[in-house]
């Protein structure tokens, strides 16, 4: 599918947004400091990523990425490593409607990977059905099936994926009048995910994860924040709770015990430009066994921003 929304606005930036090149760097006592990684991005004038480069801690060049694109829709993705086998580059065939119908990829050497095509294969009242196939450089085939049926009567949506006649996910949404919408999703592994949204705008979820018997649960505030996490198996347990300014960026961290008490503690400071994006980020870690907690600074993140 095509990208719904330029790449600044959904990573927060404000003004027209040319390149933000971000440094990181950690430090264990908050006076020596090492570098982490850093980073380049380049944006066009109406928001949509061009490049972005990836820089190793010693300052050399880790990964190029160039996207080749018409608006929101990436046309081709051209991705250089420091080696061969790090570089690929994957090419995008669009329809009349926008919708992606072939994706080719290749080597590092421009040879042919895979192909995989997307086709329509019949529409008939509610129902829908597709097929993806997925050719390998071997000549190797695999086949997608995809079947959605929506009830006009109830709002449901049943959607079911196969590959190779083996079952990928079974799919039910409830979608309601007053916006409300409830699905669960099985995978064929025995992990399921299940997601409300109330009329409050808040979102509960129930992740599980058969091969370790886990649950994750998560909530999501109207605004579309994760506000909290718990996970929960027979011999683990955590919950964790988040915070977020009114920009919508994450100010903090709080992970709990089964009993209530605090295990750590984590916050997030900033400061911002004339245009409102901010040029400092510092991780601070709160000392959790002293009384008052005393802070830490861990990680200082550092952006230089250029606008059209």
């Amino acid at each position: 599918m095509p990208a719904g929304a330029q790449e600044t606005i959904v990573l927060g930036f404000k003004a027209h947004v040319h390149t933000v090149f971000t440094e990181s760097f950690k430090s264990e006592d908050s006076l020596h400091w090492e570098t982490m990684d850093s980073s380049l991005d380049v944006y066009d004038p109406t928001g949509y990523q061009l490049e972005f480069f990836r820089y190793k801690p010693d300052g050399s060049l880790g990964a190029h990425t160039v996207y080749i694109r018409n608006g929101p829709q990436i046309l081709r993705i051209q991705a250089t490593g420091t080696t061969p086998s790090e570089s690929s580059s994957t090419q995008y065939v669009f329809d009349a409607e926008g919708l992606v119908v072939e994706t080719d990829t290749y080597d590092g050497n421009g040879v042919l990977v895979s192909t995989s095509t997307n086709e329509l294969v019949q529409k008939q009242g509610n129902s829908t059905m597709y097929h993806r196939r997925e050719t390998g450089s071997d000549g190797s085939e695999r086949m997608s099936e995809v079947t959605e049926t929506t009830d006009p009567q109830t709002g449901i949506t049943h959607q079911v994926q196969t590959t190779d006649g083996k079952l990928d996910t079974d799919w039910v949404i409830q979608r309601n009048p007053d916006g409300t919408e409830k699905d669960k999703i099985i995978y064929g592994n025995g992990a399921y995910n299940e997601r409300e949204t109330r009329s409050d705008g808040t979102t509960v979820e129930d992740q599980y994860f058969d091969g370790i018997r886990r649950h994750t649960y998560q909530k999501t505030d109207e605004r579309g924040h994760l506000i909290e996490v718990i996970q929960q198996s027979e011999s683990y347990y955590i919950r964790c709770t988040y915070a977020f300014d009114k920009e919508g960026r994450p100010t903090g961290q709080i992970n709990y015990d089964a009993s209530g008490n605090v295990l750590d503690k984590s916050t997030i400071e900033y400061r911002d430009d004339s245009y409102g994006n901010w040029v400092e980020k510092k991780a601070v870690a709160w000392n959790t066994a002293t009384e008052p907690m005393l802070p830490k600074i861990i990680e200082i993140s550092l952006r230089t921003i250029n606008y059209h």
